[in-house]
Formats: C-alpha cells, structure tokens, sequence
C-alpha cells in the first residue's frame, strides 16, 4: 500500500482465513512518515482503495510491514516493523504469533473460533440489519418495515406485519438475536447469566403494576423510552453495523479476561485511535444515562428497595433519583463503591480516559498503539497509561451494555403501561 500524501509503502501480509473471503475487512493504520490515517476494506474482490501489487525479491530493501487478521489481536513483532526479504518471509502468521507468544493459549483461540464461527453465520451477514430497519421504525410504516425485512431475511421467514405494535417487536426480537451473536459463551456465562438475567426474571415474576411504580419512579428523572429511542437505539445501529472494528478485542471476553494489559501488548489494524476514541466518548454518555435502569433494578433484586444501594460510600445513601442526578463522572465514582454493579461494569465507564478525551488532553503513539490520558486538567502530573487495544475493548464493554439497558428498559415500558 502507498500512502497517497507522502509515497510511503507499507506491505500488509493477512491471515488467510475462512472469515477473510466472506466480508468486507476494514483495515487503518497510521501512515509512520506523514501521519496520513490509511483506510481501507478487504474483500473477495481485494483491496479498496486499490493497492498495489508486486512479487517480493531478496533485492528489495527493507519493508515496513503490518500483519493482519479479520478477527485477531496483531502481535507486536507484527506490527510496523522494518523487514528485509528474508525476515519478511520467516513471518509466522498472526494465529501462530499470538499462542506462541503466549498471550492466549491454544484453547483460548480454539474457543474464540468457535464463536466467530457462529458470529460469521448469524451475525455478519444481517450487521446492517438495525440500522437499516431504524428509520424506518421511527416512522412507524409497517408495510415498509415487512418489506424491508423480507429483503434482509427472504419473504419465507418474515410474513408481513399489521401493526405499530408488531413492528416494534420484531425490531426488538431481532435486537436481541443480535446480542447474544455478540458475546461468547463465556462472557453469557460470568456476566449475562449472573448480573443480566435475574433483573429480566424479576421484571417476568411481578405483576405489572410493580412494574408501572418502577417506570414511574426512573421517569422522574427523564423518561426511559426517550432515552433508548433516541440515545442508544440508533448507537446500538451504528456499533453492530460497524462491529468488524471490534472484533479482536472480543478474544478477551471469549477468554474470561477482564483486564486487557493483563494479557500483554496486542495490536489493532481495524480502526483509527481518532474513531476509537469518539465511540469511547458517545457510549461513556449514553451509557450514563441509562445506568439508574440497571442500578435501580439491582437495588430492588438485592436490597428490595430501588433507591436502597449497597454499601453507598459516596455522599452517605441516596436515592435512585438523587443518583441520576449526580454527574456522570459522581454515578460511575459511586457504583464502584457497589460491589454487583462494579463487577458488572467491568471497567467500561473509566473516567481518566473520559476525562482526558473530553478536556483534549490525551495524546497517542501511532507506533506503540500507546495512549496517555491526562485526565486532571488541574495537575498534569496525573496520567493513565492505557492502549487503543483497551479502548476497543471497553467500547465492545459498553456496547453490551447499553444493549442490557436498553432492552430491560422496554421490558419495563411494555408491561408498566
């Protein structure tokens, strides 16, 4: 590849796989000499923009090389590195690179295939799905939302709808086919299963009038079916249809590791630091604004009462409306003081890297993939090392759950009519 404003070339060699043939790839990186962002797709047809071809010879001088898999962390050694005919050829793939360097184990990246085995069926082929069946919602046109289905899925599957209400489930169903294609069995199991689902077997059991006091009671402070029509369904949308910039980053859930570094420096080739960076900041504040849905709830499953939170250390007890009112920086300072809600949050809410981000105090490395987050403006000393690996990760994270949120939230609207 030649990057169009300085003439750079970089050689990108990919980890042929079953995944690589099938879909369009993106591919970003930061060209090292002028600080261009080269984007680009792969696909059966190659590469877009158009890159240029040519056969390696022991002749040629060092190369700046970048590995690249559709699914997997890219090793350090594999990433922007200067290497003549002979080094360039003894490459091991990314797959190779990343057991026996040992980040993951063999069985870790079995497990992961297996599940973007799964992802690659009933996820990739329909990632456009929400988005393009969102607009179409808001306005409520059900003879175009079956039509627009029946192109998506095959008039065999979907029959048409008759009504508003019909549309609006199905657009749900579908939400939350598409969630569970999203996480792997892992992830279902250490947080779906244990922090998700008893607050969905709680809205179930009750009857509906217990549910109508706990819309009431989180509507006082903004109503929850605005937040999630107008927030983080169309959020949600634009994250599953861009979900291939994601997916190295979902080896960790796959593997049960909640902390990132924990597993080593791992690379990604699939977004920009800039992009990756804007996602972090508008799920962080979507998010935000949805957490008294999921708090409130496990005040109820835990203490019997939604404004009772457990251990508060922050401010003395408060209530679930006193709670939404707090800044978002204050809600996230308290919940990791509430031991359910801190596990469950896993770290997606940081505040130094929101912090820094919002304040234009954070600077990246293109090379190391290394970021610096100076999030005190008030002593610059203060800074939290993290990496555009991470960044990824928790924008996976908080995708999760705005989707948890969003669909609690509208179990919560239905049955508290």
């Amino acid at each position: 590849m030649e990057c169009p404003t300085c003439g750079k070339i970089y050689q990108i060699k990919i980890q042929v796989d079953r995944n690589i043939g099938i879909y369009e790839w993106p591919i970003s990186f930061e060209c090292q000499n002028c600080g261009e962002i080269l984007e680009y797709t792969y696909s059966p047809k190659g590469f877009r923009p158009k890159a240029k071809s040519f056969e390696p010879s022991p002749s040629d001088p060092p190369i700046t090389t970048i590995g690249y898999s559709s699914s997997l962390p890219i090793t350090d050694d594999l990433y922007l590195k200067d290497l003549d005919y002979l080094q360039s050829m003894a490459l091991s793939s990314p797959f190779i690179n990343l057991s026996s360097h040992g980040h993951f184990t063999m069985e870790e990246i079995s497990a992961f295939d297996g599940f973007l085995q799964r992802m690659q069926d009933n996820l990739l082929p329909y990632k456009g799905v929400l988005k393009a069946l969102l607009p179409i919602l808001k306005k409520g046109n059900v003879k175009a939302f079956s039509k627009k289905l029946a192109d998506f899925f095959g008039k065999k599957n979907y029959k048409d709808l008759s009504s508003t209400q019909e549309v609006y489930d199905t657009y749900f169903e579908l939400l939350e086919k598409s969630y569970h294609n999203m996480i792997p069995p892992r992830y279902e199991e250490d947080y779906f299963q244990k922090y998700v689902k008893p607050l969905r077997d709680y809205l179930d059991k009750v009857t509906a009038n217990d549910v109508k006091q706990i819309k009431d009671k989180l509507d006082e402070s903004g109503k929850i079916s605005i937040w999630y029509k107008e927030k983080a369904l169309p959020y949600i949308a634009q994250m599953a249809d861009e979900i291939q910039k994601f997916i190295s980053s979902i080896i960790y859930a796959s593997a049960g590791v909640g902390n990132v570094k924990s597993r080593g420096d791992l690379k990604v080739v699939t977004i920009s630091f800039d992009d990756a960076v804007d996602k972090y900041e508008e799920g962080y504040e979507i998010f935000a604004n949805g957490l008294k849905i999921i708090a409130g709830l496990n005040n109820i499953v835990e203490n019997g009462n939604i404004n009772t939170f457990t251990n508060p250390k922050l401010g003395g007890a408060i209530g679930i409306i006193e709670f939404a009112s707090l800044s978002v920086g204050k809600m996230v300072e308290h919940l990791e003081n509430y031991t359910t809600m801190a596990d469950y949050l896993n770290g997606a809410m940081n505040n130094k890297i929101r912090n820094a981000s919002t304040h234009n105090s954070i600077t990246y490395d293109p090379i190391t993939q290394e970021v610096l987050c100076y999030y005190n403006p008030a002593d610059q000393s203060k800074v939290y090392n993290t990496t555009l690996m991470e960044i990824c990760w928790l924008c996976y994270l908080q995708l999760l759950h705005i989707i948890d949120a969003t669909l609690l939230a509208r179990k919560i609207v239905e049955k508290g009519k």
